[in-house]
């Protein structure tokens, strides 16, 4: 077997992998955790039971792929966003980005799964560790943020933790309850006291 075949071998493996990946992520955003089976999943992926299972061992698995892969999406987009800004100085400038990742069909990937991780100790178990080191690279990611600089480190973990989860709140409980100028609201009041809070620690 010559190097040219291995590496269209390869490849071909690799798109099979991503079209997986893409198909569960798909999966899990349209029609949710429930309903994410391996049909629906290879249906969408175009590819046989036996491709998925040649590339990984369970369907959690490829699920938890799913996630890492969301949050290495999330984080480039959020990054070239955060480069687009005038300034970072501004956290009334930061909040919509955040809003608008927390919305974007994709988490609902995380969503799904952390409401499965509330009664599944096996999901718990291992989204624990994806989730914080998501988390410490959303973390890292807000040194780019310079209207967080006078945070200390601890502080600046809870904050951030603080409004991302105020966000993925808000993005799930708007499926029931959709009303763009009372959330246009909630988010004038966020972006108040978040000023409030950062003054507090800039003097």
């Amino acid at each position: 077997m010559t190097a040219k075949q291995r590496r269209t071998q390869a490849e071909r493996r690799a798109a099979t992998t991503a079209a997986l990946i893409d198909g569960t992520i798909a999966a899990l955003s349209e029609v949710g955790y429930s309903r994410t089976t391996v049909q629906e999943i290879c249906t969408r992926a175009g590819v046989s039971h036996g491709a998925l299972f040649g590339r990984f061992s369970t369907l959690l698995d490829l699920m938890l792929a799913a996630a890492e892969e969301v949050a290495r999406r999330q984080l480039d987009n959020f990054a070239r966003r955060i480069a687009q800004l005038p300034n970072t100085e501004d956290a009334n400038l930061i909040l919509p980005l955040l809003r608008t990742s927390s919305r974007d069909p994709i988490n609902a990937v995380w969503i799904e799964l952390l409401v499965a991780a509330r009664t599944d100790a096996q999901i718990r178990d291992r989204l624990r560790p994806i989730s914080e080191e998501y988390g410490g690279r959303i973390l890292d990611s807000s040194r780019e943020i310079r209207a967080l600089d006078a945070l200390p480190e601890h502080e600046r973990a809870a904050f951030i933790a603080n409004i991302v989860h105020y966000f993925d709140g808000e993005a799930l409980s708007g499926v029931l309850y959709p009303d763009a100028e009372f959330e246009r609201q909630r988010l004038t009041m966020l972006a108040t006291m978040s000023a409030d809070y950062l003054r507090a620690h800039d003097k």
